[in-house]
Parts: C-alpha cells; sequence; structure tokens
C-alpha cells in the first residue's frame, strides 16, 4: 500500500521538477509537445514541468557490442565460425534516438551483414593472418553512419574452421545449425 504512495508522490514531483542535468558523458534530446526542439549538451537545463518538455538522453560513450556465434563461408570454400567485438559511439543523436528502435539490433544487424559479406569475398588465409581485419572496420563504418553512429573498431575473435550441420525438426518447422571446430 504505501508503495504505491510513493511510486504516486515520486511521479507528482517528477512532472513537477522544471530542469534537468545532464552529466558530461551524456547528451539529450529536447521534446516539446512531441516535436524535436534541439540537442542539449551536459549541464544545467530549464524545462517546461507537467511533461510538456521530455528530454531523451543517452551516453554517447565508446561502447562495445559482442556478436557471438556468426559464420560463414570463405571465397576458397571453407566454413568459418567467429565472434566479433564491435566497439561504437552514438555520432548523431537526433538519428540514433528518434530514427531507431534499439541501437543494439542497428549495430549487431548491421555490422553482422558486412562482416559475413566481407569474409564471404576473403579466403581462408586472409582471413587467418588477419589482412581483412582493417576492411571490417571500414565497411561497418559506412553503414553505421546511417543509424546515427561511429563504428571505432572491429574485432574478430574464436575464428576457426567449423562443420555445419543441418538437422531438421520436421515439416514446416525451423531448421537448427549447429557448428563444430574442425581439428586444425
Amino acid at each position: 500500500m504505501f508503495d504505491k504512495i510513493f511510486e504516486i508522490i515520486q511521479a507528482c514531483f517528477e512532472a513537477l521538477v522544471p530542469f534537468v542535468i545532464l552529466y558530461p558523458f551524456e547528451r539529450g534530446l529536447l521534446i516539446r509537445l512531441g516535436k524535436f526542439k534541439r540537442e542539449l549538451g551536459p549541464g544545467f537545463h530549464w524545462v517546461l514541468p507537467l511533461h510538456f518538455d521530455t528530454v531523451l538522453h543517452e551516453h554517447v560513450t565508446v561502447r562495445t557490442e559482442h556478436l557471438a556465434g556468426l559464420s560463414t563461408t570463405t571465397s576458397d570454400g571453407k566454413s568459418v565460425g567467429f565472434d566479433a567485438i564491435v566497439t561504437y559511439r552514438i555520432s548523431d543523436l537526433e538519428k540514433a534516438l528518434l530514427q531507431v528502435t534499439d541501437l543494439k539490433d542497428v549495430i549487431a544487424d548491421t555490422c553482422a551483414g558486412q562482416i559475413g559479406t566481407t569474409l564471404s569475398e576473403s579466403n581462408w588465409e586472409a582471413i587467418r593472418h588477419g589482412e581483412v581485419v582493417e576492411n571490417l572496420s571500414a565497411v561497418c563504418r559506412k553503414r553505421g553512419w546511417k543509424y546515427g553512429v561511429e563504428i571505432v573498431a572491429v574485432q574478430l575473435a574464436g575464428v576457426a574452421l567449423v562443420r555445419n550441420f543441418r538437422i531438421s525438426s520436421g515439416a514446416g518447422k525451423p531448421s537448427t545449425v549447429h557448428l563444430t571446430p574442425l581439428g586444425m
């Protein structure tokens, strides 16, 4: 019972506060009556109370995303399994918050597709010796700008030749793929 009372008091207090404070690692977007007004930097900012103004804020520091269990077939016909570590930061806050539903999904989808395509166009020896890694960052960076994200670096981890097994679970049901490392 007291929990509900405290929630109501907290909601009323938050609706009446006429300011917002953004920390040095944050940036924000001022939304007034549902329309974007301007971007806010760190510090103290006056806002209209009673939810006339809303501030969407986000960390703009460097982050990493781990993409696990990826695989592709190289240009020389080798099945390769790998993980990717993507380091990124928000470069355009308006795009990243207002035009993208989930930033982590955008990073995963954009980079996984670009990495898979790039590796499938390379041969196993070039991948094994790290010759394609620098190109991965460049191709992912090019796609990331579209979503307000700067891809700082892409690294591959656990790169190995694998066997692909497809096991069908019946008509109309999805297949599962199991990857097992090959002895090298």
